[in-house]
């Protein structure tokens, strides 16, 4: 149940993370920002996967 626990926080904090560059992407279209925020979302969606994997399981 603790590596739920522990999932679920770094999503949490994945979360605040987009949330963030999101904010900052409504002045500034630059392209390292569109990656970086893709990336955030894929390792999101990863994250979240392997949540549902687990309990899934159990």
């Amino acid at each position: 149940m603790s590596l739920i626990k522990g999932l679920s926080k770094e999503k949490k904090q994945i979360d605040t993370q987009i949330k963030k560059i999101t904010k900052s992407r409504l002045n500034d279209r630059t392209s390292d920002s569109w990656l970086s925020l893709r990336e955030l979302k894929k390792k999101k969606l990863a994250v979240k996967d392997k949540i549902h994997q687990i309990t899934k399981k159990h």
